[in-house]
């Protein structure tokens, strides 16, 4: 075990908040068709005031990763002094941004906040995909714009691209864009219900036919062969609510960004309190040996199951959950028919 490795193993068991997601705003200048966020305009965003006590009390309980992120982050005014008041403390930035705010000025202050990546999702290389995904015109133009201004300053970017039945043919050009480009690429073949339960965003997941084939074309089975997967029954079933937590606009904390349980809300208790309440506590409980059919289930070796996606899209959070067996079935029939 590595140093890095040491010191998850002991945020894990000591329930650190070891990496934090905040989605700073619900405001967003685009209007994307896959969008789990819900706005609650009738509640007040953090101020930034309440946002500089809660980075005290992150540091205390010893956060080392934040993530800011949004709706769209840089829709705040007080983006930067947020962001210098969290670098000041200490913590390692990643920033989560549209990018399509992101002028020369906004590329500067962003090199002088040295987060660890700025990552940007790019839908396709064609504009006009692109733009019929963030129902935005022009978006297309000004993301790429703002990629090769923050890779022209030296900054680490990292191209993210959900796959829907939209882009799915773009996937190569996107892959090889971000190779010339020299910024990391991450791809998710999962698109999630909204915030609110709605599941209009399903809509655009690939099929199941247009998923095998992505899989087969353009993935690495060799990580899926059984064997691959060893679980014990008594392991927690994810590291929600262990050493990863998340915060919205307003100050509710949750599990993680999947499990939208409020733990408590940090206007009205501190973390220290919320870090042992019952909800968290009930989430840490959940251990592989107490999934409804899971355990037994012969796609075991070829899944990687979500408790907020089980929750979120099926109502259960110790239940199977529909996403990840669809790409475990996928999965096996794959190698099966190798």
């Amino acid at each position: 075990m590595d140093h890095y490795q040491e010191i998850f193993k002991k945020t894990f068991e000591r329930h650190i908040p070891f990496t934090v997601h905040w989605e700073l705003t619900g405001r967003c200048n685009l209007n994307c068709i896959h969008c789990y966020m819900i706005r609650d305009s009738d509640r007040e965003e953090l101020s930034r005031d309440e946002i500089g006590g809660i980075l005290d009390q992150l540091a205390r309980e010893g956060c080392l990763y934040l993530v800011l992120s949004g709706g769209e982050p840089l829709m705040r005014g007080d983006f930067f002094e947020i962001a210098h008041a969290a670098r000041n403390k200490g913590f390692a930035l990643r920033l989560f941004t549209n990018g399509t705010l992101i002028t020369p000025e906004i590329a500067d202050k962003i090199y002088d906040l040295q987060p660890l990546s700025v990552e940007i999702s790019i839908y396709g290389m064609d504009p006009s995909i692109h733009d019929e995904i963030t129902a935005i015109p022009e978006s297309y133009n000004k993301t790429i714009s703002a990629l090769r201004k923050l890779n022209d300053r030296g900054l680490r970017t990292i191209i993210k691209s959900p796959i829907m039945k939209q882009n799915r043919k773009e996937f190569r050009m996107l892959k090889r864009f971000a190779e010339e480009l020299g910024a990391g690429f991450v791809y998710d073949l999962i698109i999630v219900t909204r915030d609110d339960g709605s599941k209009a965003p399903l809509n655009y997941r690939l099929s199941d036919r247009d998923l095998t084939e992505f899989l087969i074309s353009e993935a690495d089975p060799e990580m899926w062969k059984p064997g691959k997967v060893t679980i014990d029954q008594d392991d927690p079933s994810c590291c929600a609510g262990f050493n990863t937590l998340c915060i919205s606009p307003h100050g509710d904390v949750y599990p993680c960004v999947a499990i939208k349980r409020s733990a408590g809300n940090l206007r009205e208790e501190s973390l220290l309190r919320i870090l042992s309440s019952e909800n968290l506590s009930k989430i840490r409980s959940i251990r592989f040996s107490g999934l409804k059919g899971c355990p037994e289930c012969q796609l075991l070796p070829y899944c990687n199951r979500c408790m907020g996606m089980a929750l979120v899209e099926d109502s259960d959070i110790k239940g199977p959950s529909t996403a990840a067996c669809t790409m475990a079935r996928a999965r096996r029939d794959i190698i099966r028919d190798a």
